[in-house]
């Protein structure tokens, strides 16, 4: 539940602000945030239509393009390099693609 805190932080809303609008305490924000314990089914669904995102994004499945992803679909390193890109911000995920359209180019 990583993606909880970064859309929240998009959104620029608080712990306390996103509690009140899915109808749970702040403190379960926290805990999911922190992976302490994990949202249910209807909360999933309630964060899903606040960010205007699709519950498999939220649950990892999903990327920014709409690509679902399965385990085991991908090599240690793939999923490493999605990892990575999960953990960018929108800003540094352009700058990465820009300079992967780069480096395809580029001739060795």
């Amino acid at each position: 539940m990583n993606r909880i805190k970064s859309l929240r932080l998009e959104h620029e809303m608080s712990q306390r602000a996103l509690a009140a609008k899915i109808g749970c305490s702040q403190k379960s924000i926290d805990y999911w945030e922190k992976g302490l314990s994990e949202p249910t089914a209807g909360f999933i669904c309630a964060l899903a239509d606040c960010f205007a995102c699709s519950t498999d994004y939220l649950l990892g499945r999903e990327d920014d393009f709409g690509v679902v992803r399965i385990e085991g679909g991908f090599t240690q390193e793939e999923r490493r390099m999605l990892d990575l890109y999960d953990a960018l911000s929108e800003p540094r995920r352009k700058e990465l693609l820009s300079y992967g359209e780069f480096l395809s180019v580029k001739k060795e």
